[in-house]
């Protein structure tokens, strides 16, 4: 078996692999020059594409910064190569990239949770969807004040993304977006995808990505940079009573402020449902940019993974925000122990552990409390809205 990067010229294989793999239709002759970063198993004559993986790269938010990040999709088999470890031989290629590429972590929506986990993956987030009446917005005074993009209209995309990233900012894992997003739809008409954009003090301040169809006024995404921001942009959803008398949110995080603002629970309905899985390539991206908490602490952890570059035990010490990190041997002592999944689970802020729930977690060993550990990683936003 070979694996390597596809060349452009072979867009034909990946689109006869996938197609198969996922039941579309596909003319392969048609096939033209591939664009995505795509990795592959070959037989042994490196022209036989038998499972494919594509590789998009993303700037990831942690802690306020941005780290380079890895996604994973279009995860596919042709059926007679199954059950040959196609897939687990593209992954350690991948992986095996993660230093020289700089991705701290990696992403994906998995088909399965157990699945991706044997590869070092875990569930980080779950979505909400809330469905309510739009009476549930009477005590928000009505807003006129959005103004619709479009392409060659009063709003530019560059506004859109200063109140997209300063609201990324504020959750582990959201991906920063630049120019080249298509997010936001240049012919909203076309697409049936309006953004409304409101203004605060003439800056740009909070967008809805919205659709109206049936009675129902969806709300496919949704930024915002304060409350009075976000209170302006339900204000406007106002403006659609008579058009819609529901009002319906998709991709919303747990937590999210939108449920703080409102009032009204009568006749609401909720929906959970597992979303993407994460996995940790670099920890020690990840232990130097975390934010500590001021008092002192001092923790060292082991991380038994099956990536040697991200073996080993972890000396930290912390104060005022920062820390200080040292790779050890991975055979030093250690306050606690995580192999990959749960290392994501919790270093990304997927809850608030301590030493007796952390032990409910399947990878986890612990000598004492490690009180300072958990100190230092508790629960935080997390949100993803990007799709690949």
């Amino acid at each position: 078996m070979i694996v390597r990067r596809l060349n452009k010229d072979e867009n034909g294989k990946l689109d006869a692999v996938q197609s198969t793999a996922f039941s579309f239709s596909c003319d392969i002759e048609k096939s033209g020059e591939l664009e995505e970063e795509v990795y592959g198993a070959f037989l042994d004559d490196d022209s036989t594409l038998c499972s494919a993986i594509i590789t998009p790269e993303f700037n990831s938010f942690f802690g306020g910064k941005t780290f380079r990040s890895v996604g994973i999709g279009g995860v596919a088999t042709l059926p007679e190569y199954r059950r040959m470890g196609c897939v687990r031989e593209i992954f350690g290629h991948i992986f095996s990239l993660a230093p020289e590429r700089g991705w701290a972590t990696s992403y994906l929506y998995p088909f399965s949770n157990d699945y991706y986990r044997q590869f070092g993956y875990e569930r980080i987030m779950c979505r909400r969807k809330i469905k309510l009446p739009m009476t549930a917005l009477r005590n928000f005074a009505r807003n006129t004040d959005a103004v619709l993009c479009r392409k060659d209209g009063a709003v530019k995309k560059s506004e859109l993304l200063e109140v997209y990233n300063a609201y990324a900012r504020n959750y582990n894992v959201m991906f920063s977006r630049d120019e080249r997003t298509g997010a936001y739809a240049d012919k909203p008409h076309q697409a049936q995808r309006y953004t409304y954009l409101v203004y605060e003090n003439h800056s740009p301040a909070a967008y809805a990505t919205v659709s109206c169809k049936d009675d129902v006024l969806r709300v496919r995404e949704i930024a915002y940079t304060s409350p009075r921001s976000l209170r302006g942009i339900l204000g406007f959803f106002r403006m659609f009573e008579g058009q819609a008398s529901r009002l319906e949110f998709e991709k919303l995080p747990d937590g999210s402020e939108v449920e703080m603002l409102l009032s009204e629970f009568t006749d609401c309905e909720y929906e959970t449902e597992s979303s993407a899985m994460g996995r940790i390539l670099l920890p020690q991206i990840i232990l130097e940019n975390n934010v500590y908490p001021d008092e002192h602490g001092h923790f060292r952890l082991q991380v038994d993974d099956t990536l040697d570059f991200s073996r080993g035990v972890y000396d930290v010490e912390y104060q005022h925000g920062k820390a200080q990190v040292k790779k050890l041997d991975f055979h030093e002592d250690f306050d606690i122990s995580l192999t990959a999944p749960p290392l994501a689970r919790i270093l990304l802020g997927c809850g608030n552990f301590d030493a007796r729930s952390a032990e409910y977690l399947s990878g986890v060993k612990l000598c004492g409390s490690a009180k300072d550990f958990f100190r230092a990683f508790p629960k935080r936003q997390i949100n993803l809205l990007e799709g690949f």
